[in-house]
């Protein structure tokens, strides 16, 4: 029967409640008929019948009108409550629909665990009759559900739920997996952990997650940064190199510093952060060159420090970066000083030897191309230089060191660099070199006397150890080098000396001029006048004495004394005339004193003998600046 036939509102009522088989909208008319005289009981009696109609032909279209008498009528809604829960077990899908087209008009609280009953028993059907299909897409319909419907246990009981199905089925194993990784992190490792399941992963997501050779960036592209976060991530655990790539290991980074969403709720040894973390602990035992000199890039560039360190730290790390730091620091485009204190710091550490220091901030000098701008690592090289002796370096370093010395004034790299190249001199053979490169150093050094001085000084010691036929040959290529003047001189003094020793030891020589004195003096004691005693020369007296005692000499020992007699006198005249003489300024005695205390340079044999006999008494400062 029909609400068409019906008359007047008292025989609708009593019509409504002897036919069970009247439509929906004639239920409905008489519920929302605002004079109905219905009891509670029969309002409840005719929702229960337009719920059953509704659920039965699935006439979805009365959902929303039916949830609103129940939000409307307790009686209703406590009526409607065991329908609802009834229908659960034959019907979860359309229960799910009807619940969730109230919430979906506005969330109210008392219908979130009806949603949640509904949702529950949906998926339960779905995953023990269901095919694949029909589970994933209720796994996905619970999935994208707002997060006020608060729906995440329901989806993690699902997955665990189809986790032993998926074991034998590949696609839904991915789709698991996958899900799990965006909308359920809370579910991986159980997943994970399941050797079967894992086993069951098919193509890429399988190669990635299970063998270690897939394509992660493929991964990343096609699935997104959760799934490749944790391939990535078991990879690292595993040591599985292959895996990291300069890509790979850049897209790692990127989503290290935030600069890429994924889901947060990732659990902790999946984010990457604890990527980034094994590389810092291991990552130089398993992690390809290419991908280590990108990550230790990254990591300068963007200011990890630590981490940095702690990637050269390990027990492989320096062996396997050392040669490629100089690109990798230039590439991070950190400043000289940050490179200065990154690798003081590897120095103290002990990672890193003086020597691969000095090494590298000469490489890296050579690729800034000594310009002043890098004057802060000469400086830091030369102080290397100074503090680890043992630290060797290329004679080009050292000439740059000393040529950019000489174009800024810079006192501390000119020492060392002197230090070190005239000591490389020592074993140089060739003279012809070993003077140009003098000259070149003194060239380099004119700007400032103390630091040209030092040349001289290690010229001075240098040729002291040498034969007299190499100091013979030094003199000739000398010759003509107006930069070494001061070389020659200390050369001819050298020469001098030995001339004046004569092979004897200074106590032979002693002895000899202790000899001289005394036949000089008798000479002049008894022949030079002075002022109380006049010059008598009565020659036969000479002949008649001397010739007493000619018998103790033979005729060529004769003839000896002769010539040594001539040539003494005559050399005690040259010598007389070339000694410094005073004036009206400077008197004689003032030069005797300046030549005895050193202040006074001789230029005469007789001014050596007085600059010599001041020596010898201890007059001078001797001190000699090395």
């Amino acid at each position: 029967m029909g609400l068409a036939v019906i008359e007047n509102g008292d025989n609708a009522q009593a019509a409504l409640t002897e036919d069970d088989g009247l439509p929906a909208d004639a239920l409905l008319a008489a519920l929302e008929d605002a004079d109905s005289t219905l009891t509670e009981e029969q309002r409840a009696d005719y929702a229960r019948r337009l719920f059953r109609q509704t659920v039965e032909k699935r006439e979805l279209a009365n959902c929303l009108t039916i949830a609103h008498l129940m939000d409307s009528d307790p009686a209703i809604d406590h009526a409607l409550e065991s329908e609802l829960n009834a229908q659960l077990t034959e019907q979860p899908d359309v229960i799910y629909t009807f619940i969730r087209s109230r919430l979906a008009e506005r969330v109210e609280r008392r219908w979130l665990p009806r949603l949640k009953m509904a949702a529950l028993y949906s998926l339960r059907v779905a995953i023990s009759e269901g095919d694949a299909e029909t589970i994933t897409n209720w796994l996905t319909l619970v999935a994208r559900e707002p997060a006020a419907y608060e729906l995440a246990d329901v989806l993690h009981y699902g997955i665990l739920a189809t986790h032993e199905r998926a074991c034998c089925e590949p696609e839904l194993a991915r789709y698991l997996v996958l899900l799990a990784a965006k909308r359920s992190p809370a579910t991986l490792d159980v997943l994970l952990n399941d050797a079967a399941l894992v086993e069951a992963l098919p193509n890429n997501v399988g190669r990635v997650l299970r063998d270690f050779d897939g394509d992660p960036m493929l991964l990343l592209q096609s699935k997104g940064p959760e799934i490749f976060l944790i391939g990535m991530a078991q990879a690292a655990r595993a040591g599985a190199g292959a895996m990291f790539t300069p890509a790979s290991t850049g897209k790692i980074w990127d989503l290290f510093l935030g600069l890429q969403p994924f889901n947060p709720a990732l659990p902790p040894h999946y984010q990457p952060g604890s990527i980034v973390q094994e590389w810092s602990a291991n990552g130089a035992a398993f992690l390809g060159i290419e991908a280590l000199e990108m990550i230790a890039m990254l990591m300068l560039r963007d200011r990890q420090d630590a981490l940095f360190l702690a990637l050269l730290h390990q027990p492989q790390g320096m062996k396997r970066l050392a040669p490629r730091l100089v690109t990798i620091l230039e590439q991070s485009e950190r400043t000289i000083n940050d490179a200065i204190g990154l690798i003081g710091k590897l120095v103290s550490s002990g990672d890193m030897l003086p020597q691969q220091a000095a090494n590298l901030y000469a490489t890296m000098l050579d690729g800034l191309e000594w310009q002043k701008e890098a004057l802060p690592m000469m400086e830091q090289l030369a102080r290397t230089l100074t503090q680890f002796p043992q630290v060797d370096l290329q004679p080009d370093t050292l000439w740059h060191l000393l040529t950019v010395s000489a174009e800024i004034r810079e006192e501390l790299l000119a020492k060392v660099a002197l230090k070190r190249l005239l000591a490389d001199q020592e074993t140089v053979e060739d003279d012809v070199l070993l003077v140009e490169d003098l000259r070149r150093m003194a060239a380099q050094a004119s700007w400032d006397n103390d630091i040209r001085q030092i040349i001289t000084n290690w010229w001075r010691s240098f040729i002291r150890h040498q034969p007299s036929a190499r100091l013979s040959r030094l003199d000739k290529v000398l010759d003509g080098k107006r930069a070494l003047e001061a070389e020659r001189d200390v050369l001819h003094t050298l020469n001098a000396v030995r001339r004046m020793l004569g092979g004897r030891t200074l106590s032979e020589f002693a002895q000899d001029v202790r000899a001289a004195f005394t036949v000089l003096e008798a000479m002049a004691e008894s022949f030079d006048p002075n002022a109380r005693r006049t010059l008598h020369f009565d020659s036969d007296t000479v002949r008649e004495e001397l010739g007493a005692q000619e018998a103790d000499i033979s005729p060529q020992e004769r003839q000896i004394l002769s010539n040594d007699l001539k040539e003494i006198a005559h050399m005690v005249a040259e010598m007389g005339d070339n000694r410094t003489r005073g004036n009206l300024v400077r008197r004689g005695d003032d030069l005797d004193r300046d030549l005895m205390t050193g202040e006074q340079e001789p230029h005469g044999a007789v001014d050596v003998m007085k600059w010599l006999a001041g020596y010898w008494s201890g007059t001078q400062d001797t001190e000699i600046e090395v």
